[in-house]
């Protein structure tokens, strides 16, 4: 029981976890490519609260590509290799660490946008405080929790805070292609300028 292992769990056990806010795409090169060189990782769940099937915490975009494949015919791959979390937190505590999880997964496994990154530096940071409140403890800034969590700096992080408080909506993708051109010096600065 301490050991990950893998499962070979049936496809149509798997669901989506309603929480995964990336964006499933490019699923019909993704579908060619298993098909030819096979699922090259398992797709990460956790047993869903019923206990007959299992939502996926890590490989949506995986599931999709299978999906096609097995619509296409394509029937090898099935049952799916599955490595199945096992969750020791109960009530709330847990429901925030299982969509903490779905990040942090994610994060390592995915190119992100922009906003795919601010979307999951918002989520992080609400997700950690929510946990704080109901009392787990995390030595540190929490800024630096959120910059882990997303593969940033924190000073690139507070800058791009500073730019979605301060900056409209209609002028984000604009302001966007000019956060590329500014000095890390600069966004430090700026990200200051918050606190």
């Amino acid at each position: 029981e301490g050991r990950e292992q893998i499962a070979y769990i049936d496809f149509h056990l798997l669901r989506s976890d309603d929480r995964n806010f990336y964006a499933v795409d490019g699923i019909e090169e993704l579908a060619a490519n298993i098909e030819f060189a096979g699922l090259q990782q398992p797709i990460r769940v956790r047993p869903d609260d019923k206990g007959v099937g299992y939502v996926i915490v890590s490989g949506h975009r995986r599931n999709a590509a299978l999906r096609k494949l097995l619509e296409d015919g394509v029937d090898r791959f099935q049952p799916v290799p599955c490595i199945v979390e096992r969750d020791t937190a109960t009530g709330e505590t847990a429901a925030l660490l299982q969509e903490l999880r779905l990040i942090y997964a994610n994060s390592d496994t995915r190119r992100m946008s922009s906003a795919d990154l601010a979307k999951q530096a918002e989520r992080v940071e609400m997700l950690l405080y929510q946990l704080k409140e109901a009392g787990v403890e995390f030595p540190g800034r929490m800024r630096d929790h959120v910059a882990e969590a997303c593969k940033l700096s924190a000073s690139k992080l507070a800058f791009d805070g500073f730019m979605s408080v301060y900056v409209q909506d209609e002028d984000k993708q604009e302001s966007n292609s000019l956060l590329g051109k500014l000095e890390k010096g600069m966004s430090l600065k700026l990200g200051k300028l918050k606190n």
